[in-house]
């Protein structure tokens, strides 16, 4: 549980769908690389996960914009939290179940920190 989904959510809430969904999946594998891989091949289908979180926030932004950004970052910490079944296999019902609080509150700090992001540079960043 690290900031790793943080840059992927800003990338989606700024630059869109695809963008978040590359950044998002590309840096969980990066991220799991350098840590070693602990969960082995099931990174994978987390790493897809994760790249759907980042197109769904991107395309939530872009279609809920009456409401603002924050039905976005909603939707992408509840996939990124609902990720962790994913990890069953390696570690089980038991610690899946016990690091669910820890990882949704990862996931939200993610979120404020690519939402805070967002909000300073919405409007202002030209690429």
């Amino acid at each position: 549980m690290t900031f790793d989904s943080a840059p992927g959510f800003f990338a989606a809430l700024y630059f869109g769908a695809i963008d978040g969904l590359l950044v998002t999946g590309i840096g969980h594998v990066i991220t799991s690389v350098v840590n070693g891989l602990p969960l082995g091949i099931l990174h994978l289908p987390i790493a897809l996960g994760m790249a759907l979180a980042g197109g769904v926030i991107g395309l939530v932004n872009r279609i809920s914009y009456r409401l603002g950004f924050i039905p976005a970052v909603i939707c992408g910490i509840a996939i990124n939290t609902a990720l962790l079944v994913a990890a069953v296999p390696a570690m089980g019902w038991a610690a899946v179940i016990t690091l669910a609080p820890f990882l949704l509150l990862a996931s939200a700090m993610n979120g404020a920190i690519a939402s805070l992001a967002y909000l300073g540079v919405r409007g202002r960043l030209r690429i």
